[in-house]
């Protein structure tokens, strides 16, 4: 009975491996020249299986993305957030913020470039869950460093300012230096906060779940 047990938790072990390494090849491609472009021939030949072995770990292009996805996301530099909403000031805060975002916009970019969330309903709605977790995070800094005034408008504006479309039009298209790039955004985030950073107050604790 163990012997038999050790062999089929062994031959998970190995289909999980093969449909890992199937992930992998997909998101290489992806990056490369994009989703609408990648076959599943491609993903076969690069990947070193059968088309039947792909189709059998990834039947729908639903499933294929959201095992392509998941290989990306766990490779991706983590958002240090209790380090972010313990900064002294929102200066400081702000610093932090734009240093990790521009960290996960190198990791995303050879992705995230072709734009394609516009066209896929699963990437849609993965970026739009980013988008609703990254203002959450907003508004809890805000909060906590006493800005508090026209707290949607700000909250919608430090989103913008940190997303991928803003941080690549200013790198890539514009072709600005990353560290021009780097402090226009944090003077970006704070002009919108402009007069309220005046009066600094004592950041108010970290409410706890």
């Amino acid at each position: 009975m163990k012997t038999r047990t050790y062999n089929i938790e062994s031959r998970r072990r190995q289909q999980a491996a093969l449909k890992d390494s199937i992930a992998a090849a997909a998101a290489e491609l992806h990056a490369a020249k994009g989703v609408f472009a990648t076959s599943y021939v491609d993903i076969a030949k690069r990947a070193g299986v059968s088309l039947p072995t792909v189709y059998k770990h990834f039947s729908t292009q639903h499933e294929l993305l959201q095992g392509c996805t998941g290989h990306v996301i766990a490779k991706a530099p983590l958002m240090p957030v209790e380090k972010i909403i313990a900064a002294f000031d929102l200066p400081a805060a702000a610093k932090l913020l734009v240093s990790a975002m521009e960290k996960q916009h190198l990791h995303f970019e050879p992705w995230s470039a072709w734009r394609e969330d516009r066209q896929i309903p699963f990437l849609t709605e993965m970026v739009a869950g980013i988008r609703q977790a990254r203002a959450a995070l907003v508004a809890e800094l805000l909060a906590r460093h006493g800005v508090r005034g026209r707290h949607r408008e700000l909250v919608a504006a430090w989103e913008s300012i940190l997303s991928f479309d803003f941080w690549h039009r200013l790198v890539r298209e514009h072709q600005l230096p990353r560290q021009a790039a780097h402090r226009i955004l944090i003077q970006c985030l704070l002009a919108v906060v402009g007069p309220m950073l005046a009066s600094p107050s004592t950041p108010s604790p970290r409410r706890k779940p």
